[in-house]
């Protein structure tokens, strides 16, 4: 087996000019969107397409490094009546880390990710006429069996009864 490196992507801190720089770098951020591939906007398919959405870092320290290592699984969602649609759903583990007394390192935001060999496919279909009719034949079944229990015990309650009037109960 061949091993894949893992991937990633750094959103250093750089500036165009050498002799402007800023005293303090900040990486603090709030992440509005991370998602890959089409946009499934059907509700009914669980799994994590978006998990970043709303990750607030926005109160983390001005020097601090932010990591998120993902693991992305491609998915298939084929709706009825439609072509393939192609994405991808992911989990991720967050770290950081101040990089403040480490000389000559800069904050960053890694973003690295792995695409898994594995990939999840949801296919929609209907249900087919002859299971519907089926379900349909045991609900009535079933509604004339608790009806014909219903009228045995009634029918027999009711000859018990009318023994007990006559005096002929043993």
């Amino acid at each position: 087996m061949i091993r894949r490196p893992p991937r990633s992507t750094l959103f250093p801190y750089t500036t165009l000019f050498r002799s402007r720089q800023p005293d303090t770098i900040d990486m603090k951020h709030l992440i509005h969107e991370v998602s890959f591939g089409d946009e499934i906007k059907n509700q009914n398919i669980p799994g994590s397409f978006n998990t970043l959405q709303g990750k607030d870092k926005s109160t983390s320290g001005e020097s601090d490094t932010h990591e998120y290592v993902m693991k992305v699984v491609p998915t298939i969602y084929e709706p009825l009546g439609r072509g393939k649609m192609i994405s991808y759903q992911y989990t991720y583990a967050y770290r950081t880390y101040d990089t403040s007394h480490v000389y000559g390192r800069v904050p960053a935001i890694w973003f690295r990710y792995d695409l898994s060999p594995i990939t999840v496919r949801y296919h929609e279909k209907r249900q087919p006429l002859y299971s519907f009719l089926t379900t349909i034949c045991a609900i009535i079944g079933g509604a004339f069996t608790v009806a014909g229990i219903i009228d045995s015990s009634l029918f027999t309650a009711s000859e018990l009864f009318r023994k007990h009037e006559m005096g002929k109960l043993t």
